[in-house]
């Protein structure tokens, strides 16, 4: 085996990156996991203009944006099969079967180097997430899986359905290592007690039509004079939210704080009497966990694998098949029970530490990929 202190990781990034936003937390997952390589490349792309970011041993490419999605797919694939030389890759890392995960499998063959895909959703057991051609793009990722020496998954469920998706042979290549919180900067609330009488409702993440803030406002607004909304993010749909809103006249029951960076984040979260998570799909969001951390009981909805991070009636609550006669209940039985909030957001924090310490998990990352390249 390789020592890692010699390794070089070229690792396909699967989002958009904005590089002046040097904050990201993807920009800081990479700084973590760039410690103790000789060196770690990463291949990303951008939202604007491309840009290279070196900061030591760690050197960022972040390509162009392109209107065609088609263009920056082809256009990623053929940077990363480019700098695998370049870099003398000994291992790559991608972020998603397809995207990456295929130029992965061309470096391998061409280098001989180790190949480690992530999974992050449920997206290669849908056929709708395939788009037009979904026949296609499945096999090309169960082709990619099957050349992969470690398969990363979040939880031990999304890792059976690798197997029942793609073949029991797989099951040997797979390691569970679920995302990552800073608990020193997500660190714990003291006091459990409502300061209004309203109880105040945090909601973190991209204001879209997946994540479903705006049917979580016409759901609750009208029902529940007691709930306050603290709406954290932007997106498509925060001017329809903003109009729901005025509608119910309910201006000083919702706060809408747009983007923020971590600290802010983790104060919100501190001041805030509970988390809801309303999505549609998901994968695992990290905003659950930061929120857990900082002891927020935690409702959701059961999409992707969200009950997989919070166990129903310890550290929050998954709502069912009918999440909008559900949340009302939920929310309202928070607000008057302020010892079932104190119980569940312990037992959330208590979960945090035992399952997602950044501390704990970024050196098992880094062991991953070392061991990948065995």
């Amino acid at each position: 085996m390789r020592n890692v202190a010699n390794l070089s990781v070229l690792h396909v990034g699967s989002g958009r990156y904005h590089p002046n936003d040097r904050s990201h937390s993807t920009f800081e997952i990479w700084r973590e996991l760039a410690k103790g390589f000789s060196r770690y490349t990463v291949v990303g792309r951008s939202l604007s203009a491309a840009a290279t970011i070196v900061e030591g041993n760690l050197t960022i490419h972040l390509l162009a944006s392109s209107i065609k999605r088609e263009l920056e797919f082809l256009w990623t694939q053929r940077h990363a099969v480019e700098l695998a030389d370049k870099v003398a890759a000994d291992v790559v890392v991608s972020q998603s079967a397809v995207l990456g995960g295929i130029a992965g499998a061309a470096i391998k063959r061409r280098r001989g180097c180790a190949l480690l895909i992530e999974i992050h959703s449920d997206d290669l057991f849908a056929d709708a997430s395939f788009g037009s051609k979904p026949w296609l793009l499945k096999r090309l990722a169960g082709r990619v899986l099957h050349n992969a020496d470690r398969i990363r998954v979040l939880t031990h469920r999304m890792g059976a359905a690798v197997v029942a998706n793609y073949g029991v042979s797989l099951a040997d290549r797979i390691a569970v290592l679920p995302p990552r919180v800073d608990l020193k900067r997500f660190d714990p609330k003291t006091d459990w007690s409502c300061s209004t009488s309203r109880l105040k409702v945090v909601v973190v993440g991209s204001v879209t039509p997946r994540k479903q803030q705006l049917r979580l406002l016409e759901v609750v607004l009208p029902q529940c004079q007691e709930i306050e909304f603290w709406i954290v993010g932007t997106g498509a749909d925060l001017p329809a939210c903003e109009a729901v809103v005025n509608r119910a006249r309910a201006e000083e029951r919702v706060r809408f704080f747009g983007q923020v960076n971590h600290t802010q984040l983790a104060g919100i979260l501190r001041d805030a009497d509970a988390f809801v998570l309303y999505s549609k799909s998901e994968g695992t969001p990290r905003a659950i966990m930061e929120a857990m951390a900082v002891g927020l009981p935690v409702v959701t909805t059961n999409a992707g694998y969200c009950a997989d991070i919070i166990a129903d009636g310890v550290e929050g609550f998954v709502l069912g098949e009918n999440p909008d006669a559900e949340i009302v209940p939920v929310l309202a039985r928070l607000r008057r029970d302020q010892q079932l909030r104190c119980s569940l957001g312990k037992a959330a924090r208590a979960r945090a530490v035992r399952d997602y310490d950044a501390d704990i998990l970024y050196p098992r990352y880094r062991t991953l990929i070392e061991n990948a390249a065995r």
